[in-house]
């Protein structure tokens, strides 16, 4: 059957793809800025600064002048509560589910570390589904850079044109283009509808589960 996919590998970004941990961002991000005698922002506007990393998120949030030691702050913070203050988003476990019924090898692709990757993964039951969990620590290079994508792509032992890469951002669009890969996009994340549909998908998730159809199109039933 997994012969006949239209897609025989599926790459996923993290946060706001499969899972909400934006709550735990939130609470990280303010925990260092109040070390700093700073005021605490709402989780809305953190939301939006996430995406491309722990660098860039703490540049935003600190208006591009991180001071020292901030980073090691947030990390050993986050690191507390990232398991306990992240959910598994809307339909994801059963898509994975069915994905793997179907014999798609799957691996995830984020700009978050792998290490709170994979803490966040395995605390939510949902790391098993995947044969690599790739942050940007593993490959010295993080997302929309080909390397990142394509050396996660490599555990799935797929080339590039049986592959979908879904997110939730912009930069997942340019991740997967940068590297030949199709994409799909599901506005469960910070990107709205409109930015993610302006940003040239190859296709729209209105629902997670509408990937299986995506996935099987052209296999026979």
């Amino acid at each position: 059957m997994a012969r006949l996919l239209r897609y025989r590998a599926v790459l996923f970004d993290l946060d706001g793809t499969l899972v909400d941990s934006y709550a735990a961002l939130a609470d990280a991000v303010n925990f260092a800025r109040r070390q700093h005698g700073l005021d605490e922002l709402r989780e809305s506007t953190i939301r939006e600064f996430v995406g491309e990393g722990i660098e860039k998120l703490l540049q935003r949030a600190f208006d591009g002048q991180v001071p020292e030691g901030v980073q090691s702050v947030f990390e050993r913070r986050y690191d507390e509560i990232c398991c306990t203050e992240s959910r598994v988003l809307a339909d994801v476990e059963s898509t994975l589910e069915k994905l793997t019924a179907l014999g798609v090898e799957m691996a995830v692709c984020t700009n978050k570390p792998s290490t709170f990757s994979r803490k966040i993964l395995e605390f939510l039951h949902l790391a098993p589904f995947f044969r690599a969990i790739i942050g940007p620590d593993l490959t010295g290079a993080r997302k929309p850079e080909a390397r990142h994508v394509l050396q996660t792509l490599e555990a799935t032992a797929c080339l590039p044109v049986d592959a979908l890469f879904v997110g939730d951002m912009p930069i997942d669009v340019r991740a997967a283009r940068n590297c030949g890969i199709d994409v799909a996009v599901v506005a469960t994340g910070s990107s709205t509808s409109e930015a993610l549909r302006a940003s040239g998908p190859d296709h729209y998730l209105d629902r997670f589960s509408d990937l299986v159809e995506i996935v099987r199109d052209g296999a026979e039933a």
